[in-house]
């Protein structure tokens, strides 16, 4: 079997645009709260399941702010 070693990825940028559903805006929630520096989110799903998730980080000392259909996650990782 051949195997294949990836070095790491220094930066990541860009825009991806995503069907709104719980599973997918949670993981964009983890991802941005993993990520350095600001992760501006829109059109994040709004449910019980999306606001434990922005309670939960926010209690992990993550700073959110909220801008009608925009999300900023600001993370110190």
């Amino acid at each position: 079997m051949e195997s294949l070693t990836l070095q790491p990825i220094q930066k990541v940028s860009g825009t991806v645009n995503l069907p709104g559903s719980k599973s997918v805006s949670n993981r964009a929630l983890l991802l941005a709260a993993l990520a350095e520096g600001t992760t501006t989110l829109t059109n994040l799903l709004d449910s019980d399941d999306i606001r434990h998730m922005l309670n939960a980080l926010t209690n992990l000392a993550l700073s959110i702010s909220y801008l009608t259909t925009k999300l900023n996650v600001w993370s110190k990782v």
